[in-house]
């Protein structure tokens, strides 16, 4: 069963990262400078939760995978990615309860850009470290096998 959990618990991470990258270097560079910004809006506030809901399943298919994996060999690094898989599903799940909290700051006018500000950065940081912690298993589990 091994065999079959640790590629699967690789294509999710990877799937998760290169979202994440393709998210940031493609899709939010080209929204704002093609879209004004009461469309740029619509269509992040539409992309967004679709986003975080892959990650989510990413992270929970490869938290299961992992599970399996370690079931199997429970070695250290197998553990540790086990470890960064429920980290990142954690993380991916707040990301999502985040986003309509921070829809209604925004909409909240100028009296709020400051909270909105920080819930924005509060969000970034979140994606980053799901990412940094994608990138880490995608090193450390083919080594494990």
């Amino acid at each position: 069963m091994t065999v079959f959990a640790l590629p699967i618990a690789n294509l999710a991470v990877a799937v998760q990262v290169g979202t994440i990258v393709f998210h940031s270097a493609v899709v939010a560079p080209t929204v704002f400078r093609q879209l004004d910004e009461a469309s740029a809006r619509r269509f992040l506030r539409t992309i967004f939760p679709r986003f975080y809901w892959l990650g989510l399943y990413c992270g929970i298919i490869a938290t299961v995978a992992l599970v399996v994996a370690a079931l199997g060999s429970g070695s250290g690094p197998i553990l540790a990615c086990l470890a960064g898989a429920i980290v990142m599903t954690i993380l991916e799940l707040a990301s999502l309860r985040l986003t309509p909290v921070i829809n209604a700051v925004r909409d909240a006018g100028e009296a709020q850009h400051a909270r909105f500000e920080k819930l924005h950065r509060l969000s970034v940081v979140l994606t980053l470290v799901v990412l940094v912690l994608g990138i880490a298993i995608l090193i450390v589990l083919p080594a494990s096998v």
